[in-house]
């Protein structure tokens, strides 16, 4: 053989097994970020036993939890969900799908069914996130790298340790189904639009129709992201000259918009509205865009920039090995920025604030994913310049590999030390969990609430009055009635059992 030709040989066996070697780092990589995510949330999971109907879960299960008790009949409970929803569209809101599905709160069926919401609303984070993650990658990156796995076991870790307001997003029902639900559906959505815009099969316009009936029935927020994605995604088509695929996403945007356009107009709306007085439409825009910069000096804490620092060696090779040009950096850093502060709009003009919890927990798990995405953009851009200033090959790839090793190994020494050094490690939601679980507030909150629930089923009993809880969990627990049997939960509460009152002796 040839020399010059057995040097070419050994050179690609070379280049063969620094392949393989670098895919079996990527999977032993995803595999231990995964089990590590799992370790984090066996205690929520775990806490799910002790988990309860609470508030507004009384009031939007009542119909289907009666329809259920009288008849075992699923479309029973269906027709009961579907008539509140029409009543409420009259009278209080117009979000159809998500009134539909607050209506199903699984404790309608049973009362021990409702530990499953913790289960219920990780699943479903997790699923949307791993899914959007993997379109980037597959289909904009065209990577088969598994970091794609990695980096959404960061991101999801972020969005659990430090959820604004955990109990909300992942253990009461009513919040969680409202905002987290609808939140992960949207990745999904935006998965199946970014695959059909890529020349993905026909079966991406069904699931888009489905998805986008429900989001126009869902929370204002994730309904106005899913708005500018839209416009986005017609922009760039029309662009590319993809008409065929314009014309189908415009059908599709349609839908959404009329189905936005019929929850916005509910006379139910105009109702609570007149309750609550918020900001004018330029108003709301301009304090969006500086809420945006306030997100953003909040949350670029030392925990985003450790998960930053993991996923940078991550970062480098999908660059590296992606044919994407990373054009455009000022243009889709400041577009994306406009994006996610337009999240806070609906809250601004409606409420005349940043709204409750729930509604900052989607927003905080939008930030993730939008500031590491402008990362990443970013980075790109500065290789590609990189490499038109480096003419030798090897040069280069000996420069990003050993770039990414002190990068990688900075990260570990920074995550060794911020765990030391940080007080908020205290503060995790896992911690909480733990410590709940450790101390026994969660078991004698559920003694105390099965205590109640027989008193509750007890039809001999009609007006039903309460001692407080002694424990009141973290996470777990929400709120308690009051002292007053007409204030709106307490008769929620009373209505759901069918009493003719209920009280909390002592209750405020």
């Amino acid at each position: 053989m040839p020399v010059r030709k057995r040097y070419a040989k050994i050179e690609s066996m070379k280049i063969l097994d620094i392949g393989k070697t670098i895919r079996e780092k990527d999977k032993l990589a995803a595999v231990l970020l995964t089990v590590l995510f799992v370790l984090q949330i066996i205690p929520l999971l775990y806490l799910g036993r002790f988990n309860h109907p609470t508030s507004d879960d009384f009031k939007y299960g009542a119909y289907s939890h009666t329809a259920w008790q009288e008849t075992g009949s699923l479309s029973a409970v269906f027709k009961a969900a579907a008539g509140g929803v029409a009543e409420d569209y009259r009278t209080w809101q117009g979000s159809y799908s998500a009134l539909f599905l607050m209506r199903l709160e699984p404790a309608v069926f049973g009362e021990r069914y409702y530990g499953l919401v913790p289960w219920i609303m990780l699943g479903l984070l997790t699923a949307g996130t791993l899914y959007f993650m993997r379109t980037l990658y597959k289909t904009v990156l065209k990577s088969d790298s598994l970091h794609y796995i990695s980096m959404s076991m960061l991101v999801l870790s972020l969005c659990v340790q430090f959820s604004p307001v955990a109990s909300e997003q992942f253990f009461w029902y009513n919040s969680s189904v409202y905002y987290n639900a609808f939140h992960s559906l949207l990745l999904f959505y935006l998965g199946w639009l970014i695959r059909f815009g890529y020349g993905g099969r026909k079966r991406y316009i069904v699931y888009m129709a489905l998805g986008g009936f429900l989001l126009g029935g869902g929370n204002y927020v994730t309904a106005l992201f899913l708005v500018i994605s839209h416009a986005t995604a017609l922009a760039l088509l029309w662009y590319l000259k993809r008409r065929k695929e314009f014309w189908i996403v415009l059908l599709l945007w349609s839908e959404f918009l009329a189905c936005f356009a019929f929850s916005a107009a509910a006379p139910g709306n105009a109702i609570r509205g007149a309750e609550i007085a918020g900001y004018g439409a330029v108003s709301s825009i301009i304090r969006s865009l500086l809420q945006g910069v306030r997100y953003y000096m909040a949350w670029l804490d030392k925990w985003w920039l450790m998960v930053a620092l993991f996923m940078l060696p991550m970062m480098f090779g999908l660059i590296r090995g992606t044919s994407f040009q990373f054009r455009y950096p000022v243009f889709v850093l400041l577009y994306l920025y406009g994006a996610f502060s337009a999240m806070s709009c609906p809250t601004f003009y409606a409420l005349g604030s940043t709204g409750p919890g729930r509604i900052i927990n989607i927003i905080y798990d939008s930030f993730l994913l939008v500031s590491y995405v402008q990362l990443f953009y970013l980075l790109g851009y500065i290789c590609r310049r990189w490499e038109e200033a480096v003419t030798e090959e090897k040069r280069q790839g000996e420069r990003l590999r050993g770039l990414s090793c002190v990068l990688y190994n900075g990260a570990v020494a920074t995550l060794f030390l911020m765990l030391l050094l940080s007080g908020t490690i205290l503060d995790m939601t896992t911690v909480t969990a733990c410590k709940v679980w450790i101390k026994g507030e969660g078991e004698q909150y559920h003694k105390e609430y099965m205590e109640r629930l027989a008193v509750l089923e007890d039809e001999s009993v009609t007006d039903v009055v309460f001692a407080p809880y002694t424990a009141e969990p973290k996470l777990v627990f929400i709120a308690d009635g009051t002292g007053d049997p007409e204030f709106v939960n307490n008769r929620e509460w009373a209505d759901y059992y069918g009493k003719n009152s209920l009280v909390i002796r002592g209750g405020e």
